[in-house]
């Protein structure tokens, strides 16, 4: 576990993530980016952005890489890590990575939205079956059957960590590029449908058949927010906001995409200040 204690935790490195973060060190608070990708690729794959006051006909990555290096000088610290998981504490909120636990006094998600379908039975066998996590769950399966469902390259890693505890290990890729995997582990180039079982998973159901599993591991670019942050209110699929992007968990606040339409990055700043503004207010008044 990090021994520091982070005044502000800010998961995801979008526009939103970063500008929460610039005022934050302005402001003197010492700021936490989680941003395990690489900084907003929806933004970067824009070929011109040309609706941004005051900054005309650039490119989505030119804009990306201005607002990192603006952020960047101001040295928040950055960690390329997901978190799987938040816990609400006495007075702080306790992170949880792949790699390593951390602590902070309060939090802003600024993961963008989950571009992809929630699975039949996800919910229901989250904790009995389904994990977000090769690597903080991986042990529990050691000698058992699993399936990897990744929309990310970064999933045929830990398919392959699976491949050395457990004895069959599918691997379902959900993008374009061809994986590459280590021998033994089944390439199943299908689309999953559910998760199947009665108390724990016993099977996915994918296009033509049903695998056999003990476990489901999903890797996304974000998982559902709802699932990493259980008891946080949402409006529809997004996170659920007040007009200073304070949730229904005191010490949490949103911003971006996130919280819903416009999907615009003027939009998504602009929240980000918000958010850290009331962040900052929050703990002010903790802090008397």
């Amino acid at each position: 576990m990090s021994s520091e204690i982070f005044d502000i935790a800010i998961i995801g490195g979008g526009p939103a993530g970063l500008s929460a973060a610039l005022t934050g060190r302005i402001r003197n608070k010492s700021v936490a980016i989680f941003e395990h990708m690489d900084f907003s690729l929806k933004l970067q794959k824009a070929h011109i952005v040309d609706n941004y006051l005051g900054v005309p006909q650039i490119t989505g990555q030119g804009m990306m890489q201005q607002f990192l290096a603006h952020c960047s000088a101001h040295n928040p610290t950055i960690i390329k890590e997901k978190v799987v998981n938040i816990f609400p504490g006495e007075g702080r909120f306790t992170l949880v990575s792949p790699k390593a636990t951390y602590q902070a006094r309060s939090v802003i998600i600024a993961t963008g939205v989950v571009a992809t379908t929630i699975f039949q039975g996800e919910k229901e066998f989250l904790g009995k079956g389904v994990s977000y996590c090769a690597t903080c769950d991986g042990m529990m399966y050691k000698g058992k059957d699993v399936a990897v469902i990744s929309y990310t390259a970064e999933g045929e890693h830990e398919a392959e960590y699976l491949s050395e505890l457990c004895r069959t290990v599918y691997y379902l890729p959900q993008y374009k590029e061809a994986p590459t995997l280590r021998s033994g582990i089944k390439l199943v180039n299908e689309k999953p449908e559910a998760i199947i079982g009665d108390v724990v998973v016993q099977k996915l159901q994918v296009n033509k058949e049903e695998l056999s599993v003990h476990g489901v591991f999903i890797i996304r670019m974000s998982d559902p927010v709802e699932n990493v942050l259980p008891g946080l209110a949402l409006e529809g699929e997004v996170i659920k906001v007040n007009r200073d992007m304070s949730t229904s968990i005191p010490g949490v606040f949103a911003a971006g995409d996130c919280t819903g339409k416009p999907w615009q990055i003027a939009k998504a700043t602009g929240e980000g200040l918000v958010a850290v503004l009331s962040a900052i207010s929050y703990l002010g008044k903790k802090d008397k």
